[in-house]
Formats: structure tokens, sequence, C-alpha cells
């Protein structure tokens, strides 16, 4: 049975059963970028097909068949150890709140393993990441701490913003996590990027990962120009999240576990009181009975932050959040058309047609959790996203790997996340060179123009003195 208060108002474009996989042939897997921008080109080129690859030629664990066990196999077998975190604090200027930032950095040990004889250090040469985590996670998900000592082996410093409140951090007012604030993220970036700015040969990478991927896209899109990361990879995030309410094997199967963890952790435990104080007694009860992200959501985040619906909230956490949609509600699409952009290309892919930085959208077609279709909403084929706006978006579509998962071997735990989390380093390694080569190729370009001003300027110099 169909929740009710999940139908749009519009006729849905497509039925949606269960297990929902797109054809090979509609959506062949591969990377996909922009052939008319130059950057995305030269970065598509520099990034080793090898390592962007995920078959069972390339090792992925031949026995496991669904986007549902190369799911949740990663997750029961693999285990990896904590690193040393260094607490920071950032503040958003927007509400006053503290952002807590826990950060990794190399170190050199000199054959000794105890924590006093390790020397930390922050090598400025190499890229500097920005790490969001996953819904009710924190820097100490195993997949995150993957990644962190993966990078940190490599000599490279790695920050993981907490989502505030998560990992028992404090608010100072009501404002608590929700999907659709990237202020944080904002503020985070800004504090890392006047670190990296010190040294003009380091990049600051940001990384997101489910619900981190989410809104990492969303604020790579809401800031445009102006935002302060180099480049960015969003990994198992949906780029619109409407598409998620007819993801109804996703509510059935998987988020029944989330939303358990999430009610009991945050909103039952640390801040019960905010909700009892601001929901209805109504709302209150709705918010006890929901089986699914999408209803904790819709009693939770919708009426405590006052969103007019479910599609509403859902469109303003998603980078294409403000398209029209088969899923948004009458009013939602009524705001939408209402907006007033003059560049046609802007007003079809709106706020997603304004990013400007290189973007790669790392996605599963078996992803159980966050379905294939957030990626490629309307049914937009995948040349459609990456030509949209500037070019500046990359997708790296595999037909198999599910969600935060792409396990490897015959035993997984032996390799961990590692396919993963060194594509987003091969990634950001093919950004990195590319854009040095530019600074070189541009500072090169400068000492010329340079020269020939002089020269220009000596020749005239001497050419006005002999009217004399």
């Amino acid at each position: 049975m169909v929740d009710t208060w999940l139908l749009p108002t519009k006729k849905l474009a497509y039925p949606h059963p269960g297990i929902d996989l797109p054809s090979p042939s509609s959506v062949p897997e591969g990377l996909y970028y922009s052939k008319s921008n130059t950057l995305m080109s030269s970065i598509a080129s520099a990034w080793p097909e090898e390592t962007r690859t995920y078959s069972y030629d390339n090792g992925a664990t031949p026995y496991l068949p669904t986007g549902d066990s190369r799911t949740g196999i990663p997750f029961l077998v693999n285990s990896v150890s904590s690193p040393t975190y260094h607490r920071v604090w950032v503040t958003n200027e927007v509400d006053g709140e503290a952002v807590a930032v826990d950060i990794a950095f190399p170190f050199s040990s000199e054959g000794k393993d105890s924590e006093e004889e390790k020397k930390y250090y922050h090598d400025t040469e190499k890229p500097m990441y920005m790490v969001l985590h996953g819904l009710n996670g924190g820097s100490h998900e195993e997949y995150v701490m993957d990644f962190v000592q993966r990078r940190i082996a490599e000599g490279s410093t790695v920050a993981v913003m907490i989502a505030r409140g998560l990992m028992d951090t404090p608010l100072r007012g009501w404002n608590g996590f929700h999907g659709a604030r990237v202020s944080d993220v904002d503020a985070t970036a800004k504090a890392l990027k006047a670190v990296t700015k010190r040294n003009k040969n380091q990049i600051l990478a940001g990384v997101g990962y489910s619900m981190g991927a989410i809104i990492l896209g969303n604020y790579v899109a809401r800031s445009g120009p102006k935002c302060h990361l180099d480049t960015a990879m969003v990994v198992s995030g949906g780029l619109d999240m409407r598409e998620q309410l007819n993801f109804y094997r996703s509510m059935r199967l998987w988020q029944p576990m989330l939303t358990a963890g999430l009610r009991e952790d945050i909103i039952m435990g640390k801040f019960a009181r905010h909700y009892r104080e601001r929901l209805t007694k109504e709302e209150f009860v709705s918010l006890l009975r929901s089986t699914s992200i999408s209803e904790l959501d819709l009693h939770a985040v919708v009426a405590f932050n006052s969103y007019d619906d479910i599609s509403h909230y859902y469109g303003d956490m998603s980078a294409m959040g403000d398209r029209p949609s088969p899923f948004a509600s009458a009013i939602n699409n009524a705001s939408i058309t209402e907006t007033s952009i003059l560049d046609e290309e802007q007003q079809y892919w709106g706020r997603f047609a304004k990013i400007s930085i290189p973007t790669c959208v790392l996605h599963a077609l078996d992803d159980p959790l966050v379905s294939w279709r957030t990626i490629l909403s309307n049914n937009d084929s995948p040349d459609d996203v990456v030509n949209s706006g500037s070019g500046h978006v990359m997708l790296l579509l595999t037909k198999s790997g599910g969600h935060v998962g792409w396990p490897l071997g015959l035993n997984p735990a032996l390799e961990t996340w590692k396919w993963m989390n060194d594509a987003v380093r091969d990634y950001v390694d093919s950004v990195d060179t590319v854009l040095k080569k530019g600074k070189e190729s541009g500072d090169k370009q400068k000492e010329r123009n340079k020269y020939i001003s002089h020269m220009n300027s000596h020749v005239l110099s001497n050419s006005f003195y002999d009217y004399f």
C-alpha cells in the first residue's frame, strides 16, 4: 500500500514497482563530461581509465550479485582503525552556531608507534580535503576513516566537518541539523581555504558521501562562482532528491534501519525537548511512528523548520531542486515557475547551471538507497547533465557498486573501501595536475607578456627620443 502523503500532485512519469535499474542502452555506464569544456576534458584525460572502472576484470567482488549485497556486506565485514583527529571549531556567521571540524594530519613516526613520537605536519604540495559524512554519521564512520587513513598516509591533510548536533556536539540555539543548510559548509570551506591560499600550489577538494554528498552538491550549485572549494566529488548522493519520493523499495527495505537510529540518537535523544516544544502533539506522534527517512523528514524536519511540504524541503536540499518536477507539489512548482531568470539555459537547469568548479558525481546505477533517477531527473540523459551551464560537472556512473560500497576481491574486508576512496583521490589528483599545469602555463604567459611589454616600451622610448 502506498502512503498517500508521499504522492505527488501530478501523475507519475513512470511506474516504480521495486528494483529500478536502467537498461544498459538507455544509461550506459562510464565517464561523462563536456567535450566543449577544455578544463573538464583535460581532467578526464589525466584520470587513468583503469582507476575509474569498476568491474569484475578490475577486481570487483564476483559473488555479490545485487546493489543490496554490495551495500550491506562492506558495512558488515569492513573494519578500519581510527585516525588521530584534532578538533577545531568554526563559527557560522549566519546564525552564530559553532561547527565542529575534526582534522587529521599526516605524520612521521620514525618507526615508533607511540602517539608521543608522532610528528604531525601539513604538506602544502598535496591536495587538502574537506569531507562531509553520511546521515547520522561523523568522523568515526568506517568509510570516512578509511578515506582519512589512506590520504594521510600519502601526505594529505583531511578535515571532516561534523554536521551540527551529531557526534554529541552542542548547539547554542534551536537550529539543529537539516539537509538543506549549506551555510555550515560555506563557513568551514572558507576557513580551510584561508589555509590553502597561503600556498598557491595547494587545492582544497570537497568530498561528500551519501547525505554529505547531497549537501556538498547543493553547496557547490548554490555558491556558484563564490564557492570556496577548488573541486568537489559527490559520492552516492542525489542531485534532485524529489525523485526519492517514488523510490518505495528504499523506503521499505533500507530506510527503516536508518530511521530507527536517527530518531533514537538525535531526535528522541539529545534534542527531544526542541521537537516536543515546536511540534504539535499529532506531529510528534507521527514522528514517533515514522518508518522511513522520507516519513521522518516530513514529520520532523518539514514541520520543525516550517517547510510547505516534503517536496519543498527536498527541493531546497538538492542541487537541481529549483527545477520543475513531477514530484513537486503544486505550490512548489508554482514558486519555481514564478522565479524570474533571464537566461533560458539557467531557467531550465536552475542553480545547477551555476556550478563553476570541477565537480564529479560518482554513482552506482544499482544503488538501493539513493535512486539513479536522482542524478538523471526529468528523464535527462547523462550528456544533458554534463553539458548544462558552463559544463563543469562530470558524471562517473558504474553499472554496479551499491551505496557507498564498491567492494573488491574475494574477501572485501581486506580492501575495505579502496576502490571508492581511491577513485576520489585519483579524480582530485587529476584536477590538481591540470590546474598546476594551467598555472604554470599562465605564469609563463604572464612572464612572456611582461617581457613583450617591456621590450615594446623600450622601443617606444627610443623612438620617442629620436624625435629630439
